[in-house]
């Protein structure tokens, strides 16, 4: 599908990226209000990735999977907006998404270790907060956070090390059993 609509929008079809949008407006989002902690900025860092892609879309190889693409436009739109605002880190609402129930993955970080992990999540360093974020709760392979992060794969293996070092040190080991 994905690959269809970049044809189609390279052969001059341009409600085809429409389709693109749709299937991953959410989850860019997410990663951005992570990223950001401010709706706002997240959702103009979003927007702002998806033009970006739009216009650069000849620099995409449709032969790869194309939300890491997008993603690492996203990554290094947000990094630059938090350089920008002086801002690494601000508390994150959790419930500011709406979370659907019948996905284990958000029944956990909605539940009472969950929430205590991702809280842990959120006082990571940057770098491993957002490694994290897209490895574990975006389903990124480690290439593809690598791509997105403008790192190598190793930096991928050893911030989600370091990072599962102090999460696991954050969380007690009562809750170690069921996070990374």
């Amino acid at each position: 599908m994905e690959r269809d609509a970049v044809l189609s929008v390279r052969s001059g079809d341009r409600n085809a990226f429409g389709r693109l949008v749709a299937l991953h407006q959410r989850r860019l989002f997410s990663l951005t209000m992570m990223m950001l902690k401010n709706a706002a900025a997240a959702e103009d860092i979003a927007q702002e990735a998806f033009v970006r892609a739009y216009t650069h879309l000849d620099r995409y190889d449709a032969e790869r999977p194309f939300y890491p693409w997008l993603a690492a436009i996203a990554v290094r739109l947000a990094q630059s907006w938090m350089r920008r605002h002086g801002r690494e880190s601000v508390e994150i609402d959790l419930e500011a998404e709406p979370a659907a129930l019948d996905d284990p993955l958000e029944m956990l970080i909605t539940s009472e270790s969950g929430r205590k992990l991702w809280d842990a999540v959120e006082a990571l360093p940057a770098a491993q907060r957002t490694a994290v974020f897209l490895f574990y709760r975006q389903d990124m392979r480690l290439a593809d956070v690598a791509t997105a992060l403008g790192v190598t794969g190793g930096t991928v293996k050893t911030l989600l090390f370091r990072a599962r070092q102090t999460l696991r040190a954050a969380i007690g080991p009562e809750n170690q059993e069921s996070h990374p």
